[in-house]
């Protein structure tokens, strides 16, 4: 082997070891862990229009380590054959249903077995069927394509529970997560007219952030093309928080989904219901009310506020999520607005069996 020869293998040896090591860096040693232990089935499944769904008849375990001011927790999460959340295994679909929930964590009843959420307070409250496809880190943009993926339920009711996130959620390309790194999801995006419109997602955050939670990464090659993803991963979540649009692209994608919710909505025979859910008994955002339209409303602020100021706590301590009470709370407020206003009339061959 001659000079050149040699100094050319050299250059080479040391840029592969650059990248390793770089790889090493921004993939493993500066990704911090997250307090969490997953057992038992996968929570979600990569979709390759939404990015992430539940994963149908499945059973999940999440248990949260104890953190600052926060307790140990855990919970389990079990879903039907559609992916729509149950009480527990072997839960089968129905072929039609009263009500239909969509949302995120609020709604799908994080921390909370599923006896405890409002989705299922509601078949109680109302004596109706109801299947709650609301799942973590969603926004208006998924809930909204999750509707249409399950319009043949039929549901004469669609309760939508939006928080304050979701105006950021809808535009950003990159959902919430415990990681430094993106978990793709659809997003509204603008074409050269100006025209919105869905995006599907970049790449595939639900196999990215599932290998990273379970260390499965430890053979040579899933090391180096699972670190490249998580790079990859990194340069998305980093180009979406500089790319944030601004505020009036945010109202403007707000209603534009809930438009088309709205008409995903008529197109069934249904009635939407948008549920604002208080974060720390905030009020809602001012483009809630201004881009709303004839579209029926349900603001729990002032609920939230009056038993706060009765003494209640709402939230789980540490955390910042509804808690049970929170969730009796939402269920009892949603039915007396349904019944108030009319809004579902149940046949009895639909209702809930127990």
């Amino acid at each position: 082997m001659n000079k050149a020869s040699k100094t050319l293998l050299l250059a080479l040896a040391s840029i592969a070891a650059s990248l390793l090591v770089g790889i090493a860096v921004a993939a493993y040693l500066t990704v911090p862990r997250i307090p969490l232990i997953s057992e038992g089935d996968g929570l979600l499944v990569f979709d390759p229009e939404i990015g992430a769904r539940a994963t149908p008849s499945s059973h999940a375990r999440r248990i949260y380590p104890a953190v600052r001011d926060r307790q140990t927790f855990a919970f389990d999460i079990y879903t039907d054959d559609r992916g729509a959340r149950v009480d527990g295994p072997g839960g089968k679909s129905r072929d039609q249903v009263d009500i239909l929930v969509v949302g995120d964590s609020f709604t799908w009843g994080y921390a909370l077995a599923n006896e405890d959420t409002y989705a299922r307070r509601l078949v109680r409250e109302l004596d109706a069927s109801v299947s709650n496809f609301a799942m973590a880190a969603y926004g208006t943009t998924q809930s909204l394509q999750i509707l249409r993926r399950n319009a043949d339920l039929a549901p004469k009711l669609v309760v939508y529970g939006i928080i304050a996130h979701h105006l950021e959620r809808n535009v950003s390309p990159c959902l919430p997560s415990y990681y430094p790194f993106c978990f793709s999801a659809s997003h509204v995006a603008w074409n050269e007219a100006g025209q919105p419109s869905i995006a599907r997602p970049q790449s595939n955050g639900v196999q990215r952030f599932q290998r990273h939670l379970a260390g499965d990464f430890l053979d040579p090659v899933t090391w180096l093309t699972h670190g490249i993803d998580v790079v990859r991963g990194r340069l998305e979540y980093g180009l979406a928080t500089y790319a944030t649009p601004a505020d009036e692209k945010k109202e403007e994608a707000l209603a534009y989904l809930l438009r088309e919710m709205q008409r995903s909505a008529d197109q069934i025979g249904a009635k939407l219901l948008v549920v604002y859910l208080p974060t720390n008994y905030y009020s809602a955002p001012a483009a809630l009310p201004r881009v709303i339209g004839d579209i029926d409303l349900l603001d729990l602020t002032d609920a939230f506020q009056r038993e706060r100021d009765r003494g209640a706590n709402l939230y789980i301590v540490g955390d910042g999520h509804p808690n049970r009470a929170a969730h009796e709370l939402m269920s009892r407020e949603i039915a007396r607005h349904v019944r108030d206003k009319g809004l579902l009339e149940v046949k009895s061959s639909r209702r809930e069996p127990g």
